[in-house]
């Protein structure tokens, strides 16, 4: 079982075109030209291409890579000792998949969302993730029992989540935090030596009637509602729930986050990380909440909360940067868009004006960089300042918000001017800009390649997905590049050395 929280994040479902068939353009340029969607998870990943197929990489120790491998990692633990894993350092196929057109990958179990519009996974299988019936592990892809109709699909560290049709939201694996959203489940699971509460075929989540996209982290679960408010249950121990409060005991049932005094709206799009969510708001702010310990929210850490189980915030707050612009009032008697507690603003306003500064009155972006940085670091500093909205930049040169992403530590977002912004822990090269331990909440740009200058962004992307520790960036020309840990050949690469920066994924 995986115990590091940059071990235990999920992401979730990736969704293919509609219409996706015979890629245009694709014909002579092989398979890493024609990727359509990415999703990432411990130490794994897997890409949807235009032909509808799956090809997974990475740490292979549960068959959740959907194919047997006979290569072996060495993997780090905990208490510094190295033991050897199931592995594959480059992508291949998941047999057995016909015609997908969504893919999500958790801890150590993938799924698939077939044009059926049914489900399939592969993987580890201990909480009864796959939702097959039984808790035996599957290389082979599985029918998931009973669901049909499924447009948003989401697996995590021990359990699953699916949107069907019509709102309605089913869940199976583990609950002994409450992740599925029902107080009880008659079923027990072994793990570790202990029985926890699991449930081997879906269930229906009650109170959830009108969800668009569901994301789950390593045991909290959020739905998006077609209202665009935000819904939470399950662990929340780090404040993850986002009810302004954080606590030991599971919340089994759909919670409204919190934005200040009032109810979190007008959401487009979610992210969930091992134990921190973060939304994108329709007037372009992006807001998060949750664990806080490495920075992955995006603001400085008030001290005026009651303690979390970490560092953390566990109402919704605004990164800095992308705040976003008033909303009318809220119905719920709450002032709109903007956070009401006096922690909240003086948050972000820590984070924003009160940050590290160069000798010359500037923000420092990279407070924990070497004070002793030259002219191109300088400059570079200019650069993310003006990019990001900083005090230099106008109105109408600030790009706008396009996606986000969480991974276990950290979380990312794409820009209209087609470039990126990673926060929170740097220890496996997360941030991408080329640097490794020197990561916190203020937003960093990731550069183009390893060894790039800061002043040489990656451009033309037009997505990010993020796993426990790697992110990937879907380019425009339909190509990946990816950077964070390589261990396992998690990269996809084809080798385990390790990139300070982002690499093309080519097969």
């Amino acid at each position: 079982m995986l115990t590091s929280c940059a071990d235990n994040t999920v992401t979730p479902i990736v969704e293919a075109p509609e219409d996706a068939g015979p890629p245009p353009g694709c014909d002579g340029l092989g398979r890493s030209r024609c990727i359509d969607r990415v999703s990432l998870g411990a130490r794994f990943g897997c890409a949807l291409l235009g032909d509808q197929s799956v090809w997974c990489w990475g740490r292979n120790d549960e068959s959740q890579l959907g194919y047997e491998s006979a290569d072996l990692c060495p993997e780090r633990l905990a208490s510094g000792q190295t033991r050897a894993v199931a592995c594959h350092m480059y992508p291949l196929q998941v047999v057995g998949l016909a015609r997908a057109n969504a893919v999500s990958a958790g801890s150590s179990h993938a799924c698939a969302r077939l044009t059926t519009g049914e489900i399939q996974c592969w993987g580890g299988n201990s909480r009864g993730q796959l939702g097959s019936g039984s808790a035996l592990p599957s290389r082979a892809p599985v029918a998931v029992v009973g669901v049909r109709g499924v447009v948003s699909l989401a697996a995590g560290e021990g359990h699953t989540c699916a949107v069907v049709e019509g709102g309605q939201l089913y869940c199976w694996g583990a609950n002994d935090r409450g992740q599925l959203g029902v107080s009880v489940v008659g079923s027990q699971c072994a793990v570790d030596g202990a029985m926890i509460p699991c449930a081997r075929t879906p269930v229906l989540v009650p109170d959830v009637g009108d969800a668009a996209e569901v994301v789950v982290g390593d045991a909290h679960t959020c739905v998006r509602t077609t209202a665009g408010t935000v819904q939470c249950w399950g662990a929340n121990h780090d404040g993850q729930l986002g009810m302004g409060a954080a606590g030991g005991s599971p919340v089994p049932r759909p919670q409204g986050v919190r934005l200040g005094a009032s109810l979190l709206r007008n959401v487009t799009a979610l992210a969930a990380g091992s134990h921190h969510t973060c939304a994108l708001r329709e007037d372009g702010a992006v807001l998060c909440w949750g664990r806080h310990d490495r920075g992955q929210l995006g603001v400085a850490v008030p001290e005026t909360f009651a303690p979390c189980a970490h560092a953390c915030i566990p109402t919704a707050v605004p990164i800095v940067g992308y705040q976003g612009a008033p909303s009318p009032p809220d119905p719920d008697g709450g002032d709109g868009a903007v956070p009401t507690d006096a922690a909240m603003d003086a948050a972000t306003d820590a984070a924003r004006d009160a940050g590290p500064r160069d000798a010359g009155g500037r923000r420092d972006v990279n407070p924990s960089r070497d004070g002793a940085a030259d002219a191109s670091a300088d400059a570079a500093m200019d650069v993310q300042i003006t990019i990001d909205g900083g005090p230099d930049a106008t109105a109408a040169e600030a790009p706008t918000v396009v996606s986000i992403s969480a991974g276990g530590a950290f979380s990312c977002l794409s820009l209209s001017d087609r470039t990126l912004r990673c926060w929170g822990t740097n220890r496996a090269y997360e941030l991408g800009n080329g640097r490794v331990n020197e990561g916190g909440p203020s937003l960093t740009t990731v550069i183009a390649s390893p060894g790039s200058a800061a002043t040489n962004p990656l451009q033309g992307v037009v997505g990010v997905e993020s796993g426990g520790s790697t992110s990937c960036a879907r380019l425009a020309d339909r190509s990946v590049k990816c950077w964070g840990t390589n261990e396992g050949g998690a990269l996809g690469v084809g080798d385990q050395t390790e990139r300070n920066g982002p690499v093309s994924m080519t097969w």
